[in-house]
Order: structure tokens, then C-alpha cells, then sequence
């Protein structure tokens, strides 16, 4: 999550939320906004970057954790597809990279679907499908939070998702077939150092890992 987006969309609304009378005085109007709005942007801070998280917020990141998946998954059909420009397709490798954890990530359950042998790591799979591309792309459905976030120290929970796949034909989406057997990711809340502008924060950002077949 982007928290500064998040400041920027809750200060839109507090600004509607709060529109000053006609006969308000206008400095003091002026100073309680701006007492408002640091009250706000403190308020939001402390979420991104506190120490404990609440039960609602855990459930938040999963969420985030669930869309991250997809989103590896449509940068997968993107770097695949060698009709399109390299560039467009090396940008779309480094964002899937950007989605896990910065370890050697296994794949070698998600990867039994493609045709193509071997591309058990996250660094193989791209790699090929950089050079070569893949004929089909993998689709995750039905994706549930089988693991909810659990707190391994004060700065790391972990948790994961299960979910199955569809194999898509890039040269004919119309052909789609469930491929068998559930899979299980493994996903990470962790909190980083993050720079913005001249201010350096601690905020959390989810990961994903190791990707397994479930009961293996």
C-alpha cells in the first residue's frame, strides 16, 4: 500500500467534510484546518507505521497480499508475450520481482503447468520468458486466505493464500482449462525503512513467497 496516497484521498474528503460557514472568520477557520489536516496526516501515519497493527488492518494487507498475486500473474501474460516491445516487457519483470520477497523464490508447483520444462525459480521463469516467451499464461482462482497474518517478530508477520489455476493459450484466450490440484503461497507483512522525500519512515509492505502445492 501507497500511504501517501491514502493521506492525499482522506484530505480530499476531510477538506469536503469540513467546508467552512459564510460567516466563519476566516483565520480561525484557516488555523483549524491546518490543525485538522496535521491531526489527519498523523493520524494516517501512525497506521502505516506502527508497531502493532489491528485485527482489520491485518485483514487489509491480506487483501493487498491477494491482489499482488494477480498482479504477478498479469505481468506474467505481459512478459510472455514476445509480441510486445522488450522494454514494456523488461518493466514488467522488474515490477513481478518488486511483488517477492528479495530471496531465491520457488515456483516449481505454479510452474508444472507450463508446457515448457525447469523454470522452478522466479529468476528462471523470467529469464525464459524474457528470451523466449511462454505459449500460455497461468490465472489464479478462487483465492482465499488459508494462513491469516501471524506475527513472527516486531517487524515481520507471515501468512498465506491457497488458490487453483487456469491455463490460458496467449495465441487463443478463448481456450481455458482448469489445471488440477490446489496451491498454497507463502505471504509476509514486513516493515521497511521507505524514503519519501526528505523524510525516512518505517512503513509495512506485503511480499509474496514460496509457492507450494497444498498437502505436499
Amino acid at each position: 500500500m501507497k500511504w501517501l496516497r491514502y493521506i492525499w484521498i482522506l484530505l480530499l474528503v476531510w477538506h469536503v467534510c469540513t467546508a467552512r460557514t459564510c460567516n466563519e472568520d476566516e483565520e480561525v477557520a484557516a488555523r483549524r484546518e491546518e490543525q485538522s489536516a496535521k491531526q489527519l496526516i498523523q493520524s494516517v501515519e501512525n497506521v502505516f507505521t506502527s508497531d502493532t497493527l489491528s485485527d482489520d488492518f491485518l485483514r487489509a494487507y491480506e487483501i493487498t497480499a491477494i491482489n499482488k498475486l494477480n498482479d504477478f500473474a498479469d505481468y506474467l501474460k505481459i512478459i510472455s508475450d514476445t509480441t510486445l516491445e522488450l522494454k514494456f516487457r523488461q518493466h514488467a519483470a522488474e515490477l513481478t520481482r518488486n511483488l517477492f520477497m528479495p530471496i531465491e523464490i520457488k515456483l516449481k508447483n505454479w510452474s508444472k503447468a507450463y508446457p515448457e520444462p525447469g523454470l522452478y525459480t522466479l529468476g528462471n521463469l523470467l529469464e525464459h520468458s524474457l528470451s523466449k516467451g511462454i505459449s500460455c499464461w497461468l490465472q489464479p482462482q478462487q483465492i482465499n486466505v488459508s494462513t491469516p497474518f501471524i506475527l513472527k517478530n516486531d517487524s515481520t508477520f507471515s501468512g498465506a493464500l491457497n488458490f487453483k489455476q487456469d491455463r490460458i493459450y496467449l495465441n487463443n484466450q478463448e481456450i481455458s482449462e482448469s489445471v488440477s490440484g490446489e496451491l498454497i503461497i507463502d505471504i509476509y507483512l514486513i516493515k521497511q525503512s521507505k524514503q519519501f522525500g526528505d523524510e525516512k519512515l518505517n512503513v509495512w509492505k506485503v511480499y509474496l513467497g514460496d509457492i507450494g502445492k497444498v498437502h505436499d
